[in-house]
């Protein structure tokens, strides 16, 4: 349940607070030192550590964690699995079944990979759940003379992540609810996926038709200098924020 202050009003959780500049320099540590960092520790902390902002910070609903846990878990266990069978080794799991196939260099490394691959999955969706679109627009003009066109291209891609992945969510279900039944078999599921993937891409094609034509009807960037009356303030937990990464991030590319 969310916290309420005192007038009942409803207090939003810290990473909210935050301003977009200095969450994106923990954004931009964190994808610096998952990419560096070559230990299965090293990636298995990272990845515990966003979903600990996520947790503490993000004022996530438990249909909010239930969605990330299926797209991070659909990804994941394909990806492991197939990295699993591709990658070298030499030390050999039952090697009287699987031969050579399967080793426990290449079973670490595809976990290390796909854990890398997930933080940096997590990373985004956290920052985009948790950062206001008109927000980013005052910080890249305002604070760092961004132009425009970038700023607010950079703000409808921000928007759309958490639209698109709560509109697939309502697809998945719309399938259930057509089929009466979960889907079996590898086969029903593959389809079940290409349907779902096709309908997120039509309805983000048409949510960049809709915001396109609506910037060109008012002319956008066809103007003058455009002013800015909101004002973005950097919280010292902003700066702490930002501090902590950069110095957890270097220790990380030291030690690990």
């Amino acid at each position: 349940m969310a916290n309420t202050g005192k007038n009942g009003t409803r207090l939003r959780a810290w990473l909210h607070t935050i301003d977009p500049l200095t969450k994106g320099i923990w954004l931009l540590s964190t994808g610096l030192a998952v990419m560096m960092t070559m230990s299965l520790a090293g990636q298995a902390a990272w990845f515990g550590s966003v979903l600990l902002l996520g947790w503490t910070g993000g004022d996530w609903s438990s249909r909010q964690w239930k969605l990330l846990a299926i797209w991070l878990l659909s990804f994941g266990i394909p990806l492991i699995v197939f990295q699993w069978l591709v990658l070298p080794g030499e030390t050999p799991i039952l090697a009287s079944l699987t031969g050579k196939l399967l080793t426990e260099e290449a079973l670490r490394d595809s976990v290390s990979l796909t854990l890398r691959s997930m933080t940096l999955m997590a990373s985004s969706i956290v920052y985009a759940t948790t950062t206001e679109p008109r927000d980013v627009v005052a910080a890249l003009t305002g604070r760092l003379r961004v132009p425009d066109r970038i700023a607010y291209a950079a703000a409808i891609a921000l928007r759309f992540v958490p639209l698109l992945l709560a509109e697939a969510e309502q697809m998945r279900h719309a399938q259930r609810l057509r089929r009466m039944a979960p889907a079996r078999g590898i086969g029903e599921r593959l389809r079940s996926a290409r349907q779902l993937l096709l309908a997120v891409t039509q309805t983000a094609l048409r949510h960049v038709h809709v915001v396109s034509t609506s910037m060109e009807a008012k002319r956008f960037g066809q103007g003058g200098q455009r002013t800015q009356w909101r004002k973005l303030p950097i919280p010292p937990l902003g700066i702490g924020l930002a501090a902590v990464s950069i110095g957890t991030a270097a220790t990380s590319l030291y030690w690990l």
